[in-house]
């Protein structure tokens, strides 16, 4: 989902662009928006990190990093901001529940709160559905395989995500990582399972042919990944199973996330264009 767009009460819809701004180049401001960690101890590295990353590019005027359960959040973010349009690029795995319903209400939200002035508002599709995850995904696994002396062709991956017993979205943008990952024919087979959906971590973990590579797909480091899939790894007591580094660690993720922030502006450059 993306493409959303606020006008300020009671500004006419003309041709979408501000007037009276003068001739120049109006540069959007992004909002990195997470759901915001809770328990382990991550402390919202990932989105810090990205922050840190894109801010020196110089292809936004300001990028911040905001949340939806707890501050900043993104609505009082955007009614913060300085009148120009944005980009919201959403730090979650699918776009599931907070992309296609809360995000979308917290920047209608902002409109209706006081958001000052012109506001234009583009939504990204989420981490998740990046075109190169896929690619990252197959390189940490490898490179976990390495590192612990074991053979990627012969070693299995497990995807593990959140998973929801009231939306799909989860699953099926799990789904299609590891059809991809499957299709790439670098591993001995590629399977998922889930913490809140059948098949469950522990049944999963008990039963997936070992030697076996676990990659977490969440976009922080709190409990799910902290806590959770270590516990499941030590509760199954094998000894063929080993945990890749989180998501959030591995070093090329900024570099691939710009890439997707650069081609979205690329294709959408036309909108920052202000008329005399």
């Amino acid at each position: 989902m993306s493409g959303t767009r606020l006008l300020s009460p009671g500004e006419p819809a003309t041709d979408g662009r501000p007037a009276g701004l003068g001739a120049a180049s109006s540069l959007p401001a992004l909002l990195i928006v997470a759901h915001g960690e809770r328990g382990g101890a991550g402390a919202d590295h990932l989105v810090h990190a990205l922050v840190d990353r894109v801010r020196p590019t110089g292809r936004f005027r300001s990028v911040q990093a905001c949340f939806v359960s707890k501050a900043p959040r993104l609505t009082d973010t955007l009614v913060g901001l300085s009148t120009g349009p944005v980009v919201v690029y959403p730090l979650f795995m699918s776009d599931g529940y907070f992309v296609r319903h809360a995000i979308p209400e917290a920047i209608s939200a902002a409109s209706t709160d006081g958001c000052a002035g012109y506001r234009r508002v583009e939504l990204m599709p989420p981490f998740g559905l990046s075109p190169g995850l896929p690619g990252l995904i197959a390189r940490l696994a490898r490179e976990t395989a390495s590192c612990c002396g074991l053979s990627s062709a012969h070693s299995h991956v497990l995807l593990v995500a959140h998973g929801s017993k009231h939306d799909s979205a989860s699953r099926l943008a799990t789904l299609r990582l590891a059809d991809l990952l499957d299709k790439a024919g670098l591993f001995a087979g590629v399977d998922q399972c889930f913490l809140e959906e059948v098949p469950f971590v522990d049944e999963r973990i008990a039963t997936v042919q070992g030697p076996a590579i676990v990659v977490g797909l969440f976009a922080g480091e709190g409990m799910h990944g902290a806590v959770d899939l270590p516990g499941a790894i030590e509760k199954s007591r094998r000894t063929d199973i080993v945990l890749a580094t989180p998501l959030t660690r591995v070093p090329d993720l900024p570099d691939l996330v710009q890439g997707d922030l650069n081609r979205f502006l690329d294709k959408i450059e036309d909108m920052f264009l202000v008329d005399v």
